[in-house]
Order: C-alpha cells, then sequence, then structure tokens
C-alpha cells in the first residue's frame, strides 16, 4: 500500500525542454505584440498619405491597407465635395487580428510580432511542485512590422511553473516585458 502511495505522488522532473513547451504554449506568452496606427481623420489625398506615414506605407506594401480618395461633403462649405483619404484595413490585415482600437477610436491596433523562445536559462525549485523558471526570448516581427522596427534584441523572462493534475503549468510570469519597439529612423 505504501508503494501505491508513493508511485502516485511521483511527478516528473521540469526539464528545460519540459519547460521550454510549458512557456511556449502558455497564453500570455503567445500575446501578439501590437502597433497603434493613426487612421486618417483630415482632409488629404492618399498620396500625400502614404508619401507622410511609415505605417500607412507598410501596411500598403504587404496589402494590409485598402485606401482611396473619396469626396466628404461635410469638409467642405458651400455643398462643394473636400477630398479626404480613406483607408480600410483589408481581409488579410483582419485575418492577421488588426482591429479597430476600441480605447482611441481614431487608432487601429495591428500586430507586428509574436515572442519567440530563445533559451531556458536555469531552473530552481522551491518546493516539490513549484518551480523558478528564468528564460530568454525576442519578438519576431511580421512583414508590416520588419518595414519599421529596429530588430529586438533578447531579452529576460521569469516564470512560476507548478505540478497541477499530472502536468507542468505555468501559474505566473514574474518577468515578461511588453511589447516596446525602436522604430527604424
Amino acid at each position: 500500500m505504501a508503494v501505491l502511495t508513493l508511485a502516485g505522488c511521483s511527478r516528473p522532473p521540469l526539464t528545460q525542454e519540459a519547460a521550454a513547451r510549458v512557456i511556449r504554449d502558455a497564453a500570455r506568452f503567445r500575446e501578439p505584440g501590437l502597433i497603434g496606427v493613426g487612421r486618417q481623420d483630415a482632409p488629404s489625398d492618399c498620396k500625400t498619405k502614404l508619401q507622410d506615414d511609415a505605417n500607412w506605407r507598410a501596411l500598403a506594401k504587404v496589402g494590409w491597407l485598402e485606401v482611396h480618395d473619396e469626396d466628404d461633403y461635410e469638409r467642405e462649405s458651400g455643398g462643394h465635395a473636400a477630398v479626404k483619404c480613406a483607408g480600410g484595413l483589408s481581409g488579410d490585415a483582419l485575418r492577421a487580428g488588426a482591429t479597430l482600437n476600441t480605447n482611441t477610436y481614431d487608432q487601429w491596433r495591428v500586430p507586428a510580432a509574436v515572442r519567440e523562445l530563445v533559451s531556458i536559462k536555469s531552473i530552481t525549485s522551491s518546493d516539490g511542485d513549484l518551480s523558478t523558471v528564468q528564460f530568454t526570448y525576442r519578438w519576431r516581427f511580421n512583414a508590416f512590422a520588419g518595414q519599421i522596427l529596429q530588430p529586438s534584441a533578447e531579452m529576460p523572462g521569469t516564470a512560476a511553473l507548478r505540478f497541477v493534475a499530472g502536468s507542468w503549468q505555468v501559474t505566473d510570469f514574474t518577468v515578461l516585458p511588453e511589447f516596446a519597439p525602436t522604430r527604424q529612423p
């Protein structure tokens, strides 16, 4: 009977491979890095807007933005139309996760990068079922962000993993910096 109890309490050791898999699969680790892209809200033509706005140029270049000039009768007095630049996120952009920013309605939220685990640096067990994992990661840019952002350096991360219900799970990321890209000059 004692043998069965001990066998039932055993857990597999937390290896670097297992820690890497659990961290990569965690929802918070998989959250994309987003960039706020301003929408056009003043009269201008699309050619000028694309020349002046690197974000719009990059979105248009990868086919994530559909732009056209349209008449805007509300912006001109005397019943004459003014021209404004109208841009809409394409179906590809929407499938990639681009959305209207509900906090700032004059912006879109456009996915720019995903985290890529580089290495597991250390695993420290504080008790039998809880371990702290130090790791490094970098942001891997998509085609849009690769045109406007400087490459990402490796960043440190820390996760607490607990053995629960027969498997290792991330209970919390104690260090996982948010997406803070540096623009190309």
